[in-house]
């Protein structure tokens, strides 16, 4: 028969072994749990960086009835005109029909972008315009609200990468903030915008905050224009900012 003292020394030798097994298991959740918290404040980071402004128009110095020295005007009679507050924005009419873009900004291709302007366009009937903007010039990321589709698409070039349901409301200044940020050396892009009523407050969360397997590209940003309601399109407040 074993010895009561040797029993008592074996049962506490197992508590002891139990004990750091425990305390190794709840440590290593705990260092999961720091990772995760630390990958979604990478995917946040958007907000949380020094970003310095590149490229500012308002269009409060341009003449009326002219096109902005600061704008390249791809196509469509893009020109500055005065709302009824007497606030200058930048013009596309309603007619002729068609897609109407134009390029500004430096062209800078080893930095994140941020681009972000003020829109204002209306529907008549059950036609509805369309605008797009762009980072990485013509070809590069791009987003597109498609009112009448209630979407919107986010591609580069001509590959749709993501649809995204979206309801538009016309007759009002609605704001929009789209991020292009390089990782893993350049050869992957993490996307992400915001979408909202001017009049409203910034939301907190994106629509959009994916990573995806392309090569970062940067560049010139773009706008387009697509008046198919035959209304004017106005554009205001354009910025692009850097890190």
């Amino acid at each position: 028969m074993q010895n009561p003292a040797v029993r008592i020394f074996l049962f506490v030798v197992i508590l002891i072994g139990l004990s750091a097994c425990l305390h190794q298991s709840n440590k290593n959740k705990s260092s999961s749990a720091t990772g995760e918290t630390a990958s979604v404040e990478q995917e946040s980071l958007g907000d949380e960086m020094d970003w310095n402004l590149e490229f500012s128009e308002n269009f409060s110095d341009v003449e009326i009835g002219t096109e902005p020295e600061s704008l390249f005007i791809l196509d469509g009679a893009y020109i500055v005109q005065a709302g009824q507050t007497g606030e200058k924005s930048l013009k596309l009419p309603g007619s002729p029909m068609g897609d109407f873009g134009l390029l500004f900004g430096p062209r800078e291709k080893e930095k994140n972008l941020e681009l972000s302007f003020s829109f204002f366009a209306s529907k008549k009937g059950r036609r509805m315009p369309s605008i797009a903007a762009g980072i990485g010039g013509i070809r590069g990321y791009r987003i597109r609200l498609n009112p009448a589709a209630k979407n919107i698409v986010l591609s580069l070039d001509e590959m749709v990468l993501k649809e995204i349901p979206f309801s538009w409301t016309g007759d009002q200044w609605w704001k929009l903030r789209f991020q292009a940020l390089a990782r893993d050396s350049n050869l992957t892009t993490r996307l992400q915008f915001k979408l909202w009523p001017e009049k409203n407050n910034e939301p907190k969360d994106w629509i959009l905050n994916e990573q995806y397997d392309v090569e970062y590209k940067g560049g010139k940003c773009a706008l387009w224009g697509f008046p198919y309601s035959s209304t004017p399109i106005r554009f205001d407040n354009i910025e692009i900012r850097s890190n």
